[in-house]
Formats: structure tokens, sequence, C-alpha cells
């Protein structure tokens, strides 16, 4: 691993992230890799939050105006393609993208560029809806084996844009979580992922038609994910890097039923 790779921590943010935005910018200041600069892309109702920010010396803050009545999928599109069009114009090698709610151990760059991969992520976890329970599971997916689809096609009636194993995808196990091995992912955890200059200098965020995908509800990440497996480049989640979802505080209500931090649409 060379230290000479120029690297480009990044991250869209809003007001309502202010519920964690000190441990998360701590972590970020406290990486070990020498050779890095940090880019906030701040989209708030208001500037109040980016002036806060613009404050932070160790911080490049840019400030993104969301446009009327901007969904928020379009708005975090418009940002994470901000922070590539300056990654490029500043000619840097990775871009590390970062959710504002994901705490990254300090070494993170190191262990994702040893890996000399186009995309590879770090993990994380969330809460799921699973046969109707809530659980914490992993933000990475596997495909099924071909055993599992040829079982799920016995017991089921697929529909019809499934042609194969490739087209269902699975949360990580246990076991492959606890191997700390680097993995082959259908998609990774999206909001710590390293991102080399091949990928974003041609493939940038955007929605794609879910047509195909029988129209499922996702985030922009997937959707970015889903132009990169479709150009033919292979995705891949470092189970030895875990890293913090700080959701603890995020949906807080105060007395009137009203949320503390804003929530975006």
């Amino acid at each position: 691993m060379e230290d000479n790779k120029k690297v480009l921590i990044a991250t869209p943010t809003y007001d309502g992230m202010k519920y964690c935005d000190n441990r998360f910018f701590d972590a970020i200041k406290s990486l070990t890799y020498p050779n890095h600069d940090i880019l906030v892309v701040e989209n708030s109702k208001n500037s109040n939050y980016f002036n806060k920010l613009s404050k932070d010396p160790d911080l490049n803050v840019l400030r993104y105006e969301p446009k009327g009545d901007e969904k928020n999928m379009q708005k975090l599109i418009n940002c994470r393609n901000l922070i590539l069009d300056y990654a490029l114009k500043n000619d840097y090698d990775y871009i590390l993208m970062l959710d504002s709610d994901v705490k990254v151990p300090k070494d993170i760059i190191e262990k994702l560029l040893a890996s000399d991969k186009d995309i590879i992520s770090g993990i994380y976890f969330n809460y799921f809806t699973m046969s109707g329970k809530n659980q914490i599971l992993p933000v990475a997916w596997k495909a099924l084996t071909e055993s599992e689809f040829e079982n799920i096609k016995q017991t089921i009636n697929l529909p019809d844009f499934v042609k194969s194993n490739e087209d269902l995808r699975r949360h990580l196990t246990k076991k492959e979580v606890d191997s700390n091995d680097v993995l082959e992912v259908i998609f990774p955890s999206a909001g710590c992922m390293l991102i080399k200059k091949n990928v974003f200098a041609r493939i940038n965020y955007s929605l794609v038609d879910t047509s195909k995908y029988n129209n499922m509800s996702t985030t922009d990440e997937i959707h970015f994910l889903i132009k990169v497996k479709e150009a033919g480049l292979k995705l891949y989640c470092d189970t030895s890097i875990k890293c913090e979802h700080m959701l603890k505080g995020k949906f807080v209500k105060d007395a009137n039923n009203q949320f503390v931090n804003p929530v975006h649409d």
C-alpha cells in the first residue's frame, strides 16, 4: 500500500445530523492515513449549519442549495455528484464516501487501499424488518447461491425480473461478518465506501430504471451501485473493518411529538 495515493474523505450532510456530528468529525480527523483531505457538502434548508461547519479549519465545506420541493433522494444525488466533480478537478486517486452517521476506525483508509479494489467498503449494521420483526442486520448483501435459488424456485412463484440467483440478495450472515474476510458482494456498506478514480471518472450518481428490479424502493447509493454493476465491475466488503452506525438520537422527539433533529422528506 502506497501512502502517496491521494484520498478525498467526503460526506453530504445537513442540520439533522447535529446529534452525532462531533463523533463523526472527530473520527475522520483522527484517521491515520497521511495523504487525505476532508470535503463536506452541506444541504440544509437554510445556511445556519453550513456557517457553523465552515468555521472548522480542518473541513472544506461546500454549500448545496436545495431547489424548492426537491426530494431528499435527488438532493443526495446532487451532493454526491458535487463530490465526484471536486475529486476529478483536484486529481484525487480515491474517494472515501461516507454517510455522516457512520463512525469509521482510524485505519480504514490503509485497510481498504490494501485490497486494491475498484469499490470496497467496511461494514456496519442497521434495523431491518424481517418476517414482521425488527432485526439488526449487516448493511451488505450477497447473491443467493444456485442451490438456494433452486430451492426457492420450488416453493414460490418468482416475479418475471428474477432470472437467476444473481437477481436475489440476502444479508451477510453472522459467520460471514465474523470471518473478517474481504467478500465479493452484490451491495456493500455504501456509507463507508472507497471508490477508485477509474470508477468515479466515468460513473456518476443518478436515478436508474428500477422496473427490471420490480421497482424496488431504494437509496441513492444503491442506484449508483447498480450502475457500477451494470458496467461490469465487482463490489467488495471488508468485514474486518467494523464501523459504528450512530442511530441513537436520530429520531428523538420532544414533548410535542416533534422531531428534535430535522428529518429529510
